[in-house]
This record gives C-alpha cells, structure tokens and sequence, in this order.
C-alpha cells in the first residue's frame, strides 16, 4: 500500500493529509497559523512559523504511515496564492510575509491603474494590492536596504518548497497569480516587469502544476522522519486544487470554495478574459486548462470575527452551533439587513480597495441571529453576480459544487443555491484542496494515469448533498440582489467618498 503526504498551507493554518492510493483520508494534522491584522490595512506573518510546524506536520504523517505499514511515495503541495517573502541566496527570509490580503499598496494600484487594459490582457489580472507584484514593487521603494540583500522573491508555496527540497521554483498556476506571468506565453513577461520595477533575476524558475520539482533535502528528512529524496510535486494554487478535487473539468459547471475568502470559479480550454476585467484568469492545476475566478475576500474570516466580536462562545462550545441555529431562525432577507461584506475591500466584480463593509437598515429590533444571517446572504450575494458573469465566458452553469469549513452548513448551502438559483453539491469530505493536491501526486507518480480518473476513483461512493432552490424564497432573493447593487453603488460615488473617504 502506498501512500500520499497532501500538504494544504491555508492563511490562517497548515495541514498534513494522509491519503491512501485510493484518494481515502487516513490522518490529518492541522496546526493554526494565523497572520497579524494591522489597522493600516497591513497583513504580515512571520515566515519562521511555517518553517517550525512543516516538520511537526510530517513527523505526525511519518508516525501514521509507519502503524499503518504503508509506504510514502510523495509529498504534493498546495498553497495560498500572492503573498511574497523576500530571501536571501541563503534563502533566510529578509522582511515578514506580506498577505495576500494586505492592502499597503493601494496607492500604489492607483498610480498604475491607467496600465489596468495592458496587465489584464497579458495576465489575465488587473492591477491589484491581491497580487505579487506591487508588494515587490513596494518593498523596492520603500524597503531599499531589504531590497538589495534580496535574492528571490517567494510566494508561502514556493517558501515551503524552499524548505522541502533546497530549490526556488514555483509552477504556473502560483505565477500567474502575480500580475507578471503571461499566459499566452506561459512565461515572465519583460514588459511587465519593467512596469512594476522587478528585476527576472528575483523571481523562481517556473514548472507547469502537477511536476515533481525536487526530492526531500536531508535536513527535513530528519527532522520529520521521512526517506530522503522523497518526492515533492507542486499540486497548483489552493484554488486552483479545490477546483480539482471538486471535479471541475467541463464549462458546464462551477465550484465555490469558501475559506478565508469565497472563491467562485469556471472552467475553460483557453485563456477567457472578461472585457470589463471583472474576473481573473489564472492557469488551472489541470496541465492545459485554465480557471475563471472571481473572489469575496472575507467570507469565513467575517463570519468568524462576528462570532468573536459579539463573544457568542462559551466555555463549554465553540459558539457556531448558537450562531448558526440564530441564523436558521431569521427569515429569509434577515428582515431587510443587508450586509456589503468588503472588510478588507471588494473582490470580484468591483475590485475596490476602497469599499468598505456595511451593515444596512439596522433598526433596534434587529437580532443577532438576522445579522448572523445578513452575512450569509451577503456573501452569497457578492458572488452571484460573478456567476452570472462566468456564464458569459465559459457557458450555462447548471450546478455548482462547493467545499470548505462554511458548507458544513446546511443553512448557508441553501442560502447558496436559492441566491445562484442552481443546485449546490457538496461531497462528504470538505478537504476539496488536498484532494485535489492528491490527485496530481496520484498522477504525477503514475498511481493514476489521468486527473479525471483519478477524481473519479476518490469520489467513487462518496455521499454527496445536494441543496435545490426554494421557489418562495426567489422574490426574496431577487429583490435583495437589487438592493445591494443600488447600495453598493451610492457608497462608491464619488460624494459619499469624499465626504467619508
């Protein structure tokens, strides 16, 4: 028997997965990892974290294949997307982790947003705090003395590579994530980096996903009691390998990964760019394909503040069950709450960094439990008007199949397929990331001989939940969909910003 070390670095913890060669869980060792907020708009992390739970996470699969007498023949990884670590030739990183999340360099996407039409047709991106590359041009400006010792610029995947087998490198599904990766050439585009102030000698040399980039380097062999030489395959973005373990093969359907962020996202067999540069277009973890996305930034990260915020746990429960029970109570449209959910500014199809979250028509009669619900419908909201705008690239959308820690939910899954007016498939298992990071290990050691099949062997008698829209609730929804718009709109003219900023 055989078995696959998924490894799943998430923003706000990392997790080892045992999987069999079947695609079956057999251990998990989740450890949190939370970065640091800052009321600047910063988000950092401390890159020496990753480096001290990576082989504590081993060690616990190391430990697990060892009682159960099976051999490891890989190590697949997958990762966060866009943030970026400065190292040395050394590779001891320079300067803490900037987020994916932080929004230092919002000036700085204004200054560049007249080269927005020039970026997204090479990159499929707009310019954006979101991505890579105005963190580099950043810590150029105004990190000089960092920016000279600097040798490469990492992402969090290409940090833990780093650390697996000794090398810099990253795959195309990570790159394209950076505002500087053509994805017509498949390559650095000089053009563009030129544009942001980067020099090709700073950034990896780049794989497509799915390719076994290097064998496990001694010094982690010991420390987490795996054989040296193991090897390690880079999986593909997070959301790219959710997309994956999810199945997403065809422009039929679409996925919803809801984590820290909600991630909506199509299928296409070639490189799909919105006129109106509202969604992304990234390389797929699938060799070949490419994925349409668009994102809400804080999703399960809002509806874990609110929880915290108004200290719904107690000593004795986490506080969830409360919440969601509150939740359920509420009538659908939360009684006219309407909540904008751009805590850390809008995702798709705005991308504003300068919105801001909002709760609306609070009265005094207003519960906990509507604004518990508010936040659902929010979310859910924000993404179904991207959906209808992957409909127009990739086609009709007949079903979307979601994953992560909000789907446990069978509140918000109906939320969701009432608001997207489709049906919502979840499978038993809500590790769609890892699983997708299994089955390019799978394939990458020819376990398997083709993504699809290998989906197909993981998924085969899985149970499998599905939501069907409620008809009395698409008035409800509809309305609601309208009423976010017009206010969402009247907080984005340019009186209301120049009177609250």
């Amino acid at each position: 028997m055989k078995g696959i070390i998924a490894i799943d670095i998430g923003t706000t913890s990392m997790r080892a997965i045992l999987y069999d060669e079947r695609g079956r869980i057999l251990h998990k060792d989740q450890r949190d990892n939370l970065p640091e907020y800052f009321s600047d708009g910063r988000v950092e992390q401390n890159p020496s974290a990753w480096r001290t739970i990576l082989p504590a996470v081993l060690s616990s699969c190391a430990s697990a294949l060892s009682s159960l007498g099976l051999e490891a023949v890989c190590l697949s990884v997958t990762a966060q997307r866009s943030s970026v670590i400065p190292v040395d030739r050394e590779g001891t990183p320079l300067y803490p982790a900037i987020m994916w999340q932080d929004n230092r360099t919002a000036s700085l996407a204004q200054e560049l947003s007249g080269q927005n039409s020039l970026v997204y047709q090479k990159t499929g991106l707009k310019v954006s705090p979101v991505f890579s590359a105005l963190k580099m041009t950043w810590l150029r400006r105004n990190q000089p003395d960092v920016w000279k010792r600097t040798s490469k610029f990492l992402g969090i995947q290409d940090w833990v590579l780093y650390l697996l087998t000794g090398r810099f490198v990253t795959d195309q599904s990570f790159a394209s994530r950076t505002n500087l990766f053509d994805l017509s050439s498949l390559a650095w585009d000089d053009q563009l980096l030129e544009l942001f102030e980067v020099e090709r000698r700073m950034l990896c040399e780049v794989v497509p996903p799915g390719a076994v980039v290097g064998g496990l380097r001694s010094e982690m062999a010991r420390a987490s009691g795996l054989p040296q030489g193991l090897p390690v395959v880079s999986a593909g973005g997070d959301q790219q390998c959710a997309a994956l373990g999810l199945g997403l093969f065809t422009g039929d359907r679409a996925v919803c990964n809801t984590g820290t962020g909600s991630y909506l996202i199509g299928h296409s067999a070639k490189p799909a760019l919105d006129p109106q540069m509202r969604l992304a277009c990234n390389i797929s973890a699938v060799p070949g394909a490419y994925i349409v996305e668009a994102a809400v930034l804080t999703s399960g990260t809002l509806y874990r503040w609110f929880r915290e915020t108004l200290a719904v746990s107690t000593p004795d429960t986490t506080g969830w069950e409360t919440l969601n029970a509150e939740a359920a109570a509420a009538v659908p449209g939360a009684n006219g709450l309407l909540l904008l959910p751009h805590f850390k500014g809008a995702g798709a199809p705005h991308w504003d960094t300068g919105s801001k979250g909002v709760f609306f028509n609070l009265t005094l009669s207003t519960t906990r439990g509507e604004m518990a619900r508010a936040i659902l419908e929010g979310i859910a909201l924000e993404m179904q008007a991207s959906l209808e705008l992957i409909e127009a690239l990739c086609g009709r959308v007949h079903s979307v199949s979601v994953s992560g820690g909000m789907t446990r939910s069978e509140l918000y899954n109906q939320i969701q397929a009432d608001v997207f007016e489709r049906p919502i498939v979840r499978y038993q298992s809500d590790e769609a990331t890892s699983l997708g990071a299994w089955i390019a290990g799978a394939v990458a050691l020819g376990l398997e001989p083709s993504y699809l099949e290998a989906f197909t062997r993981a998924t085969e008698g899985s149970m499998v939940s599905t939501s069907y829209p409620l008809a009395e609730n698409k008035s409800v929804y509809e309305q609601n969909r309208a009423q976010v718009r017009a206010l969402y709109t009247a907080l984005a003219s340019p009186e209301f910003r120049a009177a609250f900023g």
